[in-house]
């Protein structure tokens, strides 16, 4: 990824010409996030730099530039979290303090005012864009995915990339109607994110989901003698809610499909699942009452 002075049009040598870059890319973030891109021009930011235009022209040519190189500033912000969030100390926390610690991280990114412009700008004006682009937020989603299946070693992919695109996609709204808003909406709005994350994510990445997927199905082999494959559809209807025969053809194509109707018309005898829906598009859900096992 490119620095922010790659956007320069003079690349700074000494200290000074360095921090006279960053006062003019604060500056610039303060005033954009004031008056919004459009409005802005270079001479509102060289006179909040405190320094003369000229100087200002000498690294940036427009305020596009500025602007592009705000952007490389936020994304690499955003990569600096996203480490933070992958460390084992994070992952591993009780869910409530894992949700929280996420919203917080965002919500404090969001106070700084070149990351609030440069989220609400890429939903109103993505065309002055150059270094992000749909691509992020794709990168974002792969993310999310990673750090639910860090904290959840049994999520499927399928299962940890969907949870991760309906979570950004419905934050993203959700942060930039809190970002619209005055302060006390905002706070509001943010702690329902909180809310909302924690109801849509606890059967999966939950404190009880974590503990049953190490410590419960164990237990359900032991007691239940399940054959391997029988373990892996336990496993599987647990993270994706619900499974079917072409489910399980998939897992096993190497399985006649008689071979797993018998795998799961024992599992049915066992009560470990539950039939759902009429013979032609069955599928089969965990007994829930195994959660107490």
């Amino acid at each position: 990824m490119n620095s922010p002075n790659s956007s320069l049009r003079r690349q700074p040598q000494q200290k000074r010409s360095q921090k006279r870059v960053e006062k003019i890319l604060d500056a610039a973030a303060i005033v954009f996030d004031e008056v919004g891109f459009e409005a802005a021009t270079t001479h509102n930011i060289a006179e909040r730099a405190n320094t003369a235009v000229g100087s200002l022209y000498q690294f940036f040519p427009d305020k596009l530039a500025i602007f592009h190189a705000l952007e490389l500033r936020h994304i690499e912000r955003v990569y600096v979290i996203w480490d933070k969030l992958l460390r084992p100390e994070i992952t591993q926390l009780p869910f409530s303090d894992f949700i929280h610690t996420i919203t917080i991280q965002f919500q404090e990114l969001f106070e700084q005012p070149t990351s609030r412009i440069i989220f609400i700008q890429f939903f109103t004006s993505p065309n002055i864009f150059k270094n992000i682009d749909y691509s992020f937020t794709k990168e974002a989603i792969n993310f999310m995915a990673k750090l639910f299946k860090a904290r959840n070693t049994d999520l499927t992919d399928k299962r940890s990339q969907i949870l991760a695109e309906i979570s950004i996609h419905t934050v993203n709204t959700l942060f930039l109607l809190a970002l619209r808003s005055d302060k006390l909406n905002s706070r509001e709005i943010f702690i329902e994110i909180e809310l909302l994350l924690k109801g849509y994510l606890q059967a999966d990445i939950g404190d009880e989901a974590i503990n049953y997927s190490t410590q419960s199905l164990e237990k359900i082999n032991k007691l239940y003698q399940l054959n391997s494959r029988q373990n892996l559809i336990l496993k599987s209807a647990i993270n994706q809610r619900e499974i079917t025969i072409k489910n399980c053809e998939l897992m096993f194509p190497n399985i006649s499909r008689r071979t797993l109707q018998r795998d799961l018309k024992s599992m049915l005898q066992l009560k470990l699942l539950i039939p759902q829906g009429n013979t032609d598009q069955r599928c089969y859900c965990l007994n829930q009452e195994l959660i107490d096992l």
